[in-house]
């Protein structure tokens, strides 16, 4: 699946029987096999808890719209009402899709010359964006484009004799994904996932925003709208973050359960 230099070492561990133990005796090399079980039972529960509080959140606002103060259905709170939002939320789910399946390619193809890529192409653009700035006479965006550039620099010489040790580590993950391709079929199932998660409280935070802005006319007529309640910001926040590092966590075990065995 991927092209490897075969001058490039590969990070490998070595077992080591530390003899003055003797419980160490029989180790076989690998860690003590865990039974599956939920190990985490609390948060596991906030997970579905929120999860349904979200989708609760868009099935009343949402979806059925709910109802005004005078009791009449408001017809803005439909799901009509979001379609742009949703379709911003696909639009770039999709492209986060398609994006990671070519950054997948670019670097099984090319992992032991990507590291040195990325961090001079950093140099360069920093540089371009800065020499841009200053021909267009934008003296502010030319000295941050300039500050960058030389912060890019020297980050880029204090980092540059500590690549090829980053490119093993980089070349074996790549060997480990490409002897264990299936893997990838989890990574995108979790992207979904996390695209369809996100598509959904969109709706939900949109549907709240909705629900709980108030505006009135002020003396001279003009509409004043009160900005949403800072609390439910907080929590919606809290929700979508919590429930995204679940996604990601759970792919990241999975990857290393799988390269690890």
């Amino acid at each position: 699946m991927g092209n490897y230099d075969e001058s490039l070492p590969v990070v490998t561990g070595t077992v080591v029987n530390n003899s003055t133990k003797e419980d160490n005796s029989d180790f076989s090399g690998k860690g003590e096999k865990q039974t599956p079980k939920c190990r985490d039972p609390i948060f596991a529960l906030l997970l579905y808890i929120n999860v349904a509080a979200i989708a609760a959140v868009v099935g009343v606002y949402g979806v059925n719209g709910g109802t005004s103060d005078a009791g009449d259905t408001d017809e803005d709170t439909t799901i009509e009402g979001f379609e742009g939002y949703i379709y911003v939320a696909i639009a770039t789910g999709a492209f986060g899709l398609l994006f990671s399946a070519l950054s997948l390619m670019v670097l099984m193809r090319i992992p032991q010359i990507l590291i040195k890529t990325s961090l001079i192409m950093t140099v360069v653009l920093s540089g371009v964006w800065a020499a841009i700035a200053f021909a267009a006479g934008n003296l502010v965006g030319g000295i941050i484009g300039a500050i960058i550039f030389a912060l890019s620099c020297c980050y880029a010489y204090s980092v540059w004799s500590r690549i090829p040790f980053a490119t093993a580590n980089l070349v074996t993950a790549c060997k480990a994904v490409s002897s264990n391709c299936g893997i990838t079929i989890a990574a995108y199932f979790f992207a979904a996932l996390s695209f369809a998660w996100s598509v959904l409280w969109s709706v939900a935070i949109v549907a709240v925003q909705d629900r709980t802005t108030t505006c009135v006319e002020d003396e001279n007529g003009i509409e004043v709208c009160e900005s949403i309640n800072p609390g439910f910001l907080f929590l919606l926040f809290l929700s979508f973050f919590f429930t995204q590092q679940v996604i990601q966590n759970t792919l990241h075990v999975s990857v290393a359960g799988v390269v690890g065995k």
